[in-house]
């Protein structure tokens, strides 16, 4: 569809392990590209689709002409991807200071000296996700953030960091990086749904609230960055699976083979 290969793989730039994802991504689209046997076309939408399994059909559009191709083919694999949610909440969108994990990690890469004079940064965990909306964990947030905090301590040792969290979910062999970051002096606070960090902007700057439940105390912080880690949504395949007549659930994502 797009007219570059990498697709979300773009937008990162190192795992929690360290290693360097943008030079992982090059070597593999030229490994791709330069396959004897794969045919790569960009810039192009599914246009039909026909056929059972091991005969199947699929018409395309192709280019800025929109030029009609068809395929004959025996498997079909969709990897539509997903892409990080846009937040209507916490004041997103009025205020640079206000990011999403994503946007963090592209700043740290690309423009560290705006990230490195930040003291206080303070990072809301599952915005837009576990709720009545999106129901599910995205399953990325809790590593992406824990990644971010540590790269901003290399950074700026003496800065302040709070993860606001529901339940932390470092999924796998990740748990001991969070171990570490709060032997690095990451504070992790945690919140229930019914009482979510309030969020207050005015001419000074940003002001976050919330509860210290270990504590009972309100506590008031003044970051110089809100990091927002926003659920991870399904990209456009509605017509697709009509196309291909194949369920999705309610959230969009397509349904695993029964």
């Amino acid at each position: 569809r797009e007219s570059q290969l990498g697709g979300n793989l773009r937008n990162l730039h190192d795992t929690l392990e360290g290693e360097d994802v943008q030079s992982y991504l090059k070597d593999l689209i030229g490994r791709v590209t330069n396959h004897p046997s794969i045919e790569v076309i960009m810039n192009s939408q599914v246009a039909s689709f026909s056929g059972s399994k091991g005969n199947f059909s699929t018409g395309l559009k192709v280019g800025s002409s929109m030029e009609y191709r068809k395929i004959e083919h025996g498997v079909t694999i969709l990897a539509t991807g997903a892409q990080e949610w846009k937040p209507t909440e916490y004041h997103y969108g009025e205020d640079p200071r206000i990011l999403t994990q994503l946007e963090l990690e592209g700043k740290i890469a690309t423009h560290p000296e705006e990230i490195a004079g930040a003291k206080t940064v303070v990072m809301i965990q599952c915005v837009g996700s576990r709720d009545e909306t999106r129901p599910y964990c995205s399953r990325t947030c809790c590593a992406s953030a824990v990644k971010n905090a540590l790269k901003i301590k290399a950074r700026n040792p003496d800065a302040r960091i709070y993860v606001l969290y529901r339940d932390m979910r470092t999924y796998g062999l990740m748990e001991s990086y969070y171990g570490k970051a709060r032997k690095e002096g990451i504070l992790f606070v945690r919140y229930v749904p019914e009482e979510k960090p309030e969020v207050k902007r005015n001419r000074d700057g940003l002001s976050v609230h919330f509860t210290d439940r270990i504590l009972k105390e309100r506590i008031e912080v003044e970051p110089d960055l809100l990091v927002l880690s926003a659920a991870t949504v399904p990209r456009q395949n509605e017509e697709l699976s009509i196309l291909l007549k194949l369920p999705r659930t309610a959230e969009g994502f397509f349904l695993e083979a029964h």
